[in-house]
């Protein structure tokens, strides 16, 4: 075997190392890329679900104090809430309107999207004051890290009297 062989088979082994390395950044670069936009997509889709349910929540809100406001006393310019009533009407919008099942889970398309989970449902009828709390919990791609997720709300309604 010549010197000038034995160099060549040192140099063609190098550049096969020099492939194979590119290879594997090209493969580490591209895993970072996918993770990212999967990580940066689900960040997305818990942002819309958050509005989502806020927007659900707010509107059911306003609906109860709107049904349960005292109309005796409007013409008198007061306002006066029933409470029992506010929260007895929010309980039926959320089933009704929101489509909510009675353990306040929604489904989209057979499968389950959120549950919510009062902590409370308080309000007063002098300033008329309806406010709900809790965390709506929701399924993630990551569950084998997080397990789900849980977005907390409190969503108030106010009636104000302006003359």
């Amino acid at each position: 075997m010549s010197l000038l062989s034995l160099y060549q088979g040192i140099v063609n082994k190098h550049f096969i190392k020099k492939e194979c390395d590119g290879m594997l950044l090209t493969m580490i670069i591209v895993f970072v890329l996918v993770t990212l936009t999967v990580t940066v997509g689900e960040f997305y889709r818990i942002h819309l679900l958050q509005q989502e349910i806020e927007y659900n929540l707010q509107r059911t809100v306003n609906c109860a104090v709107e049904y349960a406001m005292g109309d005796s006393y409007r013409q008198d310019k007061i306002t006066n809430l029933n409470v029992a009533e506010a929260k007895q009407q929010f309980y039926q919008y959320l089933q009704k309107d929101v489509e909510l099942d009675s353990q306040y889970r929604k489904h989209k398309n057979g499968k389950l999207s959120y549950q919510l989970h009062f902590v409370s449902v308080d309000g007063s009828s002098k300033p008329a004051v309806l406010t709900a709390k809790g965390t709506a919990e929701a399924s993630s791609l990551f569950v084998f890290l997080t397990g789900g997720i849980k977005i907390p709300f409190e969503i108030s309604s106010t009636n104000y009297r302006v003359d």
